[in-house]
Formats: structure tokens, sequence, C-alpha cells
């Protein structure tokens, strides 16, 4: 549906983001934590994928099925691990973090994005919200080393595709080609707004990348 869906602008932001990181830190074996339909696994080579949803995701089965935070592999089995939008919805995270930094390999990058400002979505499993300095603290606390944490765009892509998830509710009968025009229009104008005057400590979404040390 392109800009006529109401999370078109966040979800190409991600997969911009996303696809930057995998071009410069993403090499040899990779594990995407949290894998659901693969939209990434074209960003890397030779790529697996864990889930642990069976039910939600039956129709794309996983490499493997386990949790992020008891990770069926090996220590120091991959040189990148992936995770996209999965850590908020893990109750306890820092054990998915820990989990993750003990299957990369020494020089090894984790690459992660979890949101800052966002609704609540998928209940009710979903337990947390991530600032930068959080996403930081919870590398180190690991013994990883983080690159940098970018954010996703500023307030004016916040509010814009957030006031197009409230407007989804009128997403139906008559109004519902109204609505989608709305989608467009508001998430063309707060694409155009952000690139004029970018607050980032409203971001949306948060990408970290961390390393773990030789």
């Amino acid at each position: 549906m392109g800009p006529f869906a109401a999370n078109w602008l966040v979800e190409r932001i991600n997969r911009a983001y996303v696809q930057e990181a995998a071009g410069r830190y993403g090499r040899g074996r990779v594990l995407d934590a949290g894998c659901g339909r693969r939209p990434y696994a074209e960003f890397f080579s030779d790529y697996t994928g864990l889930e642990f949803d069976r039910v939600r995701y039956a129709d794309a089965p996983a490499d493997v099925w386990g949790s992020g935070m008891e990770l069926p592999f090996r220590d120091k089995a991959f040189a990148t691990v992936f995770s996209s939008q999965v850590l908020e919805h893990v109750p306890e995270p820092w054990r998915m973090v820990a989990e993750m930094a003990r299957v990369l390999e020494p020089g090894g990058h984790l690459i992660l994005t979890a949101p800052h400002i966002w609704g609540l979505h998928e209940a009710p499993h979903d337990y947390f919200r991530f600032t930068c300095y959080g996403l930081e603290h919870l590398a180190r606390r690991v013994g990883l080393q983080p690159v940098e944490v970018r954010p996703m765009a500023g307030y004016w892509v916040t509010a814009g595709v957030r006031f197009c998830y409230y407007l989804r509710r009128f997403e139906r009968g008559p109004l519902k080609p109204v609505v989608r025009a709305m989608f467009a229009l508001i998430q063309l104008l707060a694409w155009g707004l952000d690139r004029l005057h970018r607050v980032e400590s409203d971001a949306w979404n948060y990408l970290l990348v961390a390393r773990r040390p030789v």
C-alpha cells in the first residue's frame, strides 16, 4: 500500500537503517534473533533465523525455534547477531542481550533496533521502551563496546506516525479511502518537517551497534 498504510514511513526508515548497518557491520555467520517472517534476511549472506512464537509465525517457519533469553547455540557461534523490534517484547531484556553477547565471536557485532516512543502493541507481551543510554547500558553490562546508537528520525516522524495509528480506528467503511489518503499526506509532511527540524530526543526508535572485544 505504500504511503497509504499507517506504518509505511517507520517501516521504510527502519529498513533503511538496518540495510546500512548490515552493509557496514554484518559479516560471516549471522543470527537473526526474533526473525518473524525474515524481512531483513536479504541483507545478510550466511543467515540463520531464530523465532520464539510458533503460533504467530507458523506460516513462516524459522531455521531454529527458541527463546532469546536462552539461545540454543554454543558460545562464539556467530560473527554477527541482529535483532529488530524484539527487545521490548522480552520480559527480561538484559538476559537476551547477555545471550546475544555470549554467542558473538570476538570482534563480532550486535546490530539491534528497539523503540523509544511508541504505543502499546502485541499485548500483553509488550514490556519495555529504551532510551539511547539504556541501550548502551545493556550492551556495556555484558561486556560489549557500543560503536554507535542512532536515533531513527525525530519528533515530527514520531508525532506524525503516532497520529496515523490513532486514525486507524476510523479506517473502515466509507471513511477508509479518506483515512488512507490522510495517512499519505501526514507521513509525507512529517518526513519533510523532520528533515527541516529534527528533534532526536523524541525519536520513535533507536539503532544500536555494539562490538564484542577481541
